[in-house]
């Protein structure tokens, strides 16, 4: 102070208190007060004359002003006795009894706090405004009861604490509180406590129910009291941390045993336990520093052995450790705790690995710098031991946000053992896996949609594994399938365009397994449709269980639909049930929008609204009817394929630059081979489309295609303009061979198809062989074979001649060094197109040629011919100089060409058993492309019931197939043809088996000896894998000894192999009995075994004899249990409904593989090298020009 300065005097010489004898009225006491205290506020500390306020420090502790019944005098106390003790600092002018009741006072008036409506709350305020600046709080540490008055102070603020107060207010309490915690001796249990208690309001507010979640904290503001006991534990750490973990320590020690026992907690402990550790997370949220102490002992509560306490400990550290980094990093300053969590990945209990893989994704949400150990984590915890950690690790992915998800989770093992869990073998983890991929699917098709190439490859994979689970064949997996793709993967939408758009966006990444997955979905919808049909007209005749008239006709119908829907799902019993209870529901408006959704003139709108409305009134009837009836909608409503979606499927199409071109062109036929009315109002943009462009256009042999299709089924709707089939012409022969072959058909089915003819003919039989068109007339030329045969007969002689002299025994190109067995077909050169175009040739001539008297004289050097191709491995010139590939392709159309004349009865007989001996050898060809292909296409004509049944056999040639994929996928496929004969009470794999002797009789491996028998009996085992069951066991082996009891009709001298078969399949088939425990009655019928294959012993006595001696040596029979494994079989395929007989109730067909592996040899014996099956894989499209069917395409 200078000397200038003088020192401010208080201005107030009237008494405060009231005398013993004199009272003082309030609102005059009132009035002294703010006198004396606006004076009070407005003097500077060191600033005013201490003398001059002696009288009123005295009075002001007067009991007659601390506890007078005003509120507004004790408010007014209150105040200036807070500046007095601003002035007077660092002496307070009043003992200790005196500070007492002071600060006992100003404990009281902050109570006023809570009430912002009181006319003195701006005095409360200045209060604390004043003891939080002057810090005069801090003089309670030294009173007796200053610890009594601590806590009072604490729980004051504590409870007044408003989430809607002053923002100023809460700073204020919290800087008091700070100072006395900060000050003060030691720190009261009881505050420890309350300020714990406030880190638990978060939580409380979380699990109150208010609809809010999780993310309630997030969306509203935190408590003041939580703020408050926040600034505390930062402000504080160092002083309050050791009391921190002695409140930890108490709990924990005070619930678990000091030995850390595997004794089970109780419930209400393991409660308050649960508490404790939800408190150590949201402390370290808000105060991080006070943990310090803590986090040791919860890393060894993750290493005790009590379950309960290491599960809850391991949860813990997952929030804690999930916290977005901030003033201290848990990993960087807890690595041993860290490390502690990280071992809990491989705990002995499933229950904290299911913890931890949950713990996970809390730490990928807000962490980026351990991420790839978590990754790498989960992608193990994905393919666990125990079901319920998979399901927890899939659940935990499935919270993750979708930015979360491809920022992080692009790690490809994780993605593959996610996608695998689709195959899990417990139902939870199947459902739970398809939904979670469903789901990032629908949350990434933006993105997939506008081609972002990493979201593209990190998720767009997703449909291709959802459609390759239909290979599993199992009828839960299918349901969860429906409800993913019609759900999720493609869901119900309006707007037409952006519907396809996102179906060819779909379509696009599919590979060509998945795409025939998917081409099989709109043919299963024919087929379910029709037994909807059944099934709608069977309840209305049901008419809700009162039936007229034929009661017992109609409920066997009724039943039998029934039944035969029940059986797509994997409860049958259930399905049943609920199908009943569907029919006695007698809904009729329910059977009108059934009916809407299966009826191909609906458009999309009324299909989804139809199947919106079945589901509402479902849910009404208060059943667990559509539970069933939902998945047999989306299989049977026209939903892919509806009539609203050609259009903008046409438009597509049309865009040669778009890149859902193609896709709309492959939809665009598959469209029209399945539904091909649905076009009859679109045919007109397809024939200006063709009209306008030239051969060779973007889409140009789908859009023919498509067309070839339509015209097929109705003639009349395609235009017959001049114009149009020029246009046709010139396709058909400056187009490629693709473009050919349907304009050809499209002209053929025309009304001018005579005139166009014979200009056709005469562009084909020009015969130059360099012409650059030459593979497109040989494409015409047979088309023209098959469909306009009068026309080519006149020049049938020269076509023949020229075709097998100069096309196919002649080789332009000769065999190089280069020793490539298979090329792609783009990569085949027109030498080796011409020749099989030239095989096609002869085979459409003998098509055409089925009816007529001459047809057997024609076709038997043709057949001679494919046989000889066979036997000499594709080889077609004398100087035998034809190429390695020319060879593959050529013996593979040779069999395949064989197979194709077989389902014409006239051909069939022309090709003996001997010949399907020699053609069996392609399913064991040396290359993989030309088995495969063979295989398939055994498999379909079979399927459709177009091959004869002795051409079944060939399919067991496959039991040394090296590639195990495809082996299980035509074991698949033999079941569900199994499944498909019971419902038709054939026998046709039963009858087979004979069949399959005689094939190994004459197989080039047979022998007698010990080993090649027991490398026969492979086949015998893979057939009995495929095909026996405990019901058809005992006709098997009724046929196994019927071939002991007749000779070979063909090489009789070769009899006594079928004996050593006989006997080595009677053994094979006892030991499948055993193992299985099953009973093999003898079979009581009798059954005929192929007369063109066998003949009947000559006499009693030879049967006799052949029948006492064992063809087989103990040798053999001792080893047979070791080549035995029974595989399990798959759930039975959708057989066809009750009155269809033409669908075919085949598994989806699966796809060959590609010529992308190393080659590798298979153990099948007594073959040369050059001639064992191969790992080969075959190219993503092989040359197939055997067909005749629409979906077949010739060479490009």
């Amino acid at each position: 102070m200078t000397a200038f300065e003088t020192l401010s005097q208080l201005d107030f010489d009237a008494p405060l208190a009231p005398k013993t004898s004199r009272s003082i009225n309030v609102s005059e006491q009132l009035k002294r007060l703010k006198n004396v205290h606006n004076q009070l506020a407005q003097f500077e500390q060191g600033m005013v004359d201490l003398d001059s306020l002696k009288r009123v420090v005295n009075e002001l502790i007067s009991p007659n002003l601390l506890h007078h019944k005003d509120k507004g005098v004790r408010a007014f106390v209150a105040c200036c006795l807070a500046d007095v003790l601003r002035l007077f600092v660092p002496d307070a002018p009043y003992t200790g009894n005196q500070l007492q009741n002071i600060f006992e006072h100003f404990v009281n008036q902050l109570k006023g706090l809570s009430d912002t409506e009181s006319p003195y709350f701006s005095q409360y305020c200045y209060l604390l405004e004043n003891l939080s600046q002057v810090k005069s709080v801090v003089l309670m540490a030294d009173l007796p009861n200053g610890d009594d008055l601590m806590i009072k102070l604490f729980q004051l603020f504590f409870d007044i604490a408003n989430p809607d107060g002053l923002k100023n207010l809460e700073f204020h309490m919290a800087e008091i509180l700070v100072q006395l915690v900060e000050e003060s001796h030691s720190i009261p249990s009881e505050v420890v406590d309350m300020i714990m208690a406030q880190f638990l309001r978060p939580s409380a507010i979380n699990e109150s129910g208010n609809g809010k979640g999780k993310f309630q904290v997030a969306l509203y503001q935190l408590p003041q009291a939580y703020n408050i006991a926040k600034t505390i534990c930062i402000g504080c750490s160092d002083r309050i941390s050791r009391n921190i973990s002695q409140y930890f320590s108490e709990i924990i020690m005070s619930i678990s045993s000091a030995d850390g026992s595997n004794d089970e907690i109780s419930e209400t402990e393991f409660k308050e336990l649960k508490k404790a550790h939800n408190l150590m997370v949201e402390i370290w949220k808000a105060a991080p520093e006070v943990l310090q102490n803590v986090i040791p002992q919860l890393e060894q509560e993750m290493l005790v052995e009590n379950i309960q306490m290491r599960t809850l400990a391991t949860q813990t550290t997952s929030f804690i450790a999930g916290e977005v980094p901030g003033r201290i990093n848990f990993i960087s300053a807890h690595p041993t705790c860290w490390e502690a969590w990280l071992g809990r990945q491989n705990d002995k209990n499933s229950q904290i690995r299911a913890k931890w893989a949950e713990g996970c994704t809390y730490i990928l949400a807000n962490r980026t710098d351990v991420v790839k150990g978590i990754i790498e984590g989960l992608t193990m915890k994905l393919i666990d031991s125990d079901e319920r950690v998979r399901l927890s690790t899939i659940k935990a992915i499935g919270q993750l946000d979708y930015k979360t998800i491809i920022n992080k989770l692009r790690d490809e093992n994780l993605l593959t053992n996610l996608a695998e869990r689709a195959k899990d073998k417990r139902p939870a983890v199947r459902i739970e896996s398809i939904a979670l991929l469903g789901k990032l699917y629908d949350l990434a098709y933006d993105d997939i949609a506008t081609q972002d190439n990493e979201i593209v490859s990190q998720l767009g994979w997703i449909p291709d594994r959802i459609l390759d689970l239909f290979y599993l064949n199992e009828k839960d997996v299918n349901v969860l399938i429906d409800h993913c793709i019609f759900e999720q993967l493609l869901p119900f939408e309006l707007d037409d365009t952006k519907r396809v758009i996102r179906m060819l966006n779909f379509l696009k990444f599919l590979s060509e397994r998945s795409r025939k997955a998917f081409d099989a979905i709109p043919a299963r919808q024919k087929q379910v449709a029709s037994g909807f049909e059944i099934f709608i007209q069977s309840c209305e005749k049901y008419n809700g269980s009162i039936i007229d008239d034929n009661e017992k006709e109609i409920n066997t119908k009724l039943n039998t639909i029934i039944d035969w829907f029940a059986k797509q799902f994997s409860d049958v019993n259930k399905a049943e049930l609920n199908l009943k209870a569907f029919a006695k529901l007698n809904d009729r408006r329910l059977y009108k929008l059934i009916r809407d959704c299966i009826n191909t003139e609906s458009d999309y709108k009324t299909v989804q609204k139809s199947i919106n409305e079945i589901k509402s009134r479902l849910k009404r009837s208060q059943s667990n009817v559509a539970e069933t009836l939902t998945p047999l909608l989306y299989r049977g409503a026209i939903i892919f394929y509806n009539k609203s979606n050609v259009h903008p499927v046409v438009e597509i199409s049309k865009q040669s630059h778009n890149i859902l071109s193609a896709p709309a062109h492959e939809i665009l036929k598959n469209m029209t081979a399945l539904y091909p009315e649905i076009l009859k109002s679109h045919i007109h943009e397809l024939t200006f489309l063709l009209q306008n462009q030239n051969p060779g256009f973007d889409g140009s042999v789908d859009t023919l295609k498509t067309y070839s299709e339509f015209s097929q089924k109705f003639p009349d709707n395609v235009p017959q303009t001049q114009e149009f089939f020029d246009s046709l012409f010139k396709y058909a022969t400056e187009g490629s061979p693709e473009e050919a072959k349907h304009a050809v058909r499209i002209i053929l089915n025309g009304k001018r198809k005579h005139a166009y003819s014979r200009d056709l003919l005469s562009n084909s039989v020009k015969f130059e062989t360099s012409d650059r068109h030459f593979l497109t007339q040989l494409v015409s030329l047979s088309e023209l074979m098959r469909g306009s045969p009068a026309i080519v007969e006149p020049e049938i002689d020269s076509i023949t001649d020229f075709i097998l002299s100069t096309v196919i025994l002649k080789n332009r190109v000769k065999e190089s060094d280069e020793n490539n067995d298979w090329v792609e077909d783009k990569e085949l050169d027109d030498d080796c197109k011409a020749k099989i175009l030239g095989l096609r040739v002869l085979v459409s001539r003998l098509q055409a040629a089925a009816t007529a008297d001459t047809a057997a004289e024609i076709g038997k050097p043709v057949i001679k011919l494919f046989i000889t191709l066979i036997e000499n491995s594709g080889e077609v010139s004398i100087e035998k100089d034809t190429p390695l590939h020319y060879k593959s392709r050529l013996r593979l159309q040779a069999g395949l060409f064989i197979l194709k004349l077989a389902r014409l009865p006239i051909y069939d007989k022309l090709i003996s058993a001997l010949d399907i001996s020699r053609v069996s050898r392609l399913a064991q060809d040396p290359n993989f492309a030309v088995r495969q292909l063979f295989i398939d296409k055994l498999k379909k004509y079979l399927a459709a019931e177009s091959l004869p049944e002795r051409y079944s056999p060939v399919l067991f040639l496959m039991a040394y197939e090296p590639e195990e994929e495809i082996k299980d996928e035509l074991v698949t496929w033999i079941r569900a043809r199994l499944a498909k004969q019971d419902n038709q009470k054939a026998m046709t794999l039963e009858k087979s088996f004979s069949r399959l002797l005689y094939l190994l009789a004459h197989h080039p491996d047979y022998g007698s000896e010990s080993d090649d028998l027991l490398d026969l009996a492979q086949y015998i085992i893979f057939y009995l894998n495929s095909v026996v069951t405990e019901k058809n066991i005992s006709l098997i082996f009724y046929f196994a000894q019927r071939v002991k009891q007749v000779r070979d009709a063909l090489a009789e001298d070769l009899s006594e192999r079928l004996y050593y078969l006989s006997d080595l399949s009677q053994a094979i088939i006892r030991h499948y009995q055993e193992i299985n425990g099953w009973s093999m009655q003898t079979w009581p019928g009798k059954v005929p075994l192929p007369g063109d294959l066998f003949r009947a012993l000559p006499n009693s006595a030879v049967a006799q004899k052949i029948a006492r001696k064992t063809f087989l040596t103990d040798g053999v029979v001792e080893r047979l249990p070791g080549l035995i494994k029974i595989k399990q079989a798959r759930a039975k395929p959708l057989p066809p409904p009750p009155s269809s007989s033409s669908a075919s109730s085949s598994a989806v067909k699966p796809a060959a593989k590609t010529n992308d592996t190393p080659q590798k040899s298979t153990t099948i014996k007594k073959r040369k090298p050059s001639e064992r099956p191969t790992r080969k894989r075959k190219a993503k499209r092989v040359v197939d020009s055997s067909d005749d069917e629409n979906d077949e395409d010739y060479i490009g």
